[in-house]
């Protein structure tokens, strides 16, 4: 696939989300909630945390940690990564 070709996929999604536009501020809230958990998750995990999907989800939407994972973990990692996404 030449550029050209990436770059009209590129415009034509552009234009399918333009399509959906305004986004419903509810929606937006949700995409939001999983773009950081997804992004908190698998930026500690190249970082080398140990916490699974589910622990990160726990812990960001309920405050609920993982018995037998440090609480060093949750704090250090998921600190850094809100301040990188605010």
């Amino acid at each position: 696939m030449d550029l050209n070709e990436i770059l009209k996929q590129i415009d034509a999604l552009i234009a399918e989300i333009d399509a959906l536009r305004p986004i419903d501020p509810a929606q937006e809230q949700r995409i939001m909630q999983k773009f950081r958990l997804d992004w908190t998750y698998h930026s500690n995990a190249i970082e080398g945390n140990t916490l699974t999907f589910g622990e990160t989800k726990a812990f960001l939407l309920h405050g609920v940690t993982a018995q037998g994972k440090p609480f060093r973990d949750y704090l250090l990692e998921f600190c850094d990564g809100a301040e990188k996404i605010g």
